[in-house]
């Protein structure tokens, strides 16, 4: 069964893997000093790209955020042909 159906998932998933497949979804080398209130995933901080959210929580994010998430959008790459 694929992850994606169109922009939804079929099963639950983890945080790490809806951040991994969401096109808002980003990732950096440059960790900041206070590491408290952060994601740090195989040594690289991930935050969120979205309008709504990156102005507001800019890197202070957690990851646990994306679980629920209402403005998931699948990475091109695994969107169904025609899924734009």
């Amino acid at each position: 069964m694929a992850l994606l159906d169109g922009w939804h998932y079929h099963h639950p998933v983890e945080p790490e893997e809806r951040h991994r497949s969401c096109w808002y979804g980003r990732r950096t080398a440059d960790l900041p000093e206070d590491l408290g209130s952060h994601t740090i995933v195989d040594g690289e901080l991930l935050y969120c790209a979205h309008p709504m959210y990156w102005p507001v929580v800019r890197y202070e994010f957690d990851l646990s955020n994306c679980d629920g998430c209402d403005v998931f959008k699948a990475r091109r790459s695994e969107r169904p042909p025609g899924e734009d």
